[in-house]
């Protein structure tokens, strides 16, 4: 990056986008997540036992972690393809 005189560049675009899809990521698994252990009724559709209890949260961890990374890439993508639709790189 080049700097032009005078100015000092104390933060890196490429940085900033990596924490903000970092962030963006462990929100939307944290949401799936909170919702599938709070929201689905995992009693009607598996037999859940003691001995099948941590299996499901795994189940459940698995399936949260897939879902939020979905939705997190779409609303990235979206964001991004809104901000070069404005910027006029197309």
């Amino acid at each position: 990056m080049k700097k032009k005189r005078g100015e000092f560049l104390w933060y890196n675009r490429g940085m900033i986008q990596m924490i903000f899809t970092f962030c963006s990521h462990l929100l939307f698994i944290s949401f799936a997540y909170h919702l599938l252990s709070n929201v689905v009724q995992w009693e009607r559709f598996l037999k859940v036992t003691a001995d099948t209890a941590v299996k499901i949260r795994l189940l459940i961890l698995f399936i949260s972690i897939s879902l939020g990374y979905l939705t997190s890439s779409f609303f990235i993508s979206v964001y991004e393809f809104s901000r070069h639709l404005f910027n006029g790189n197309f």
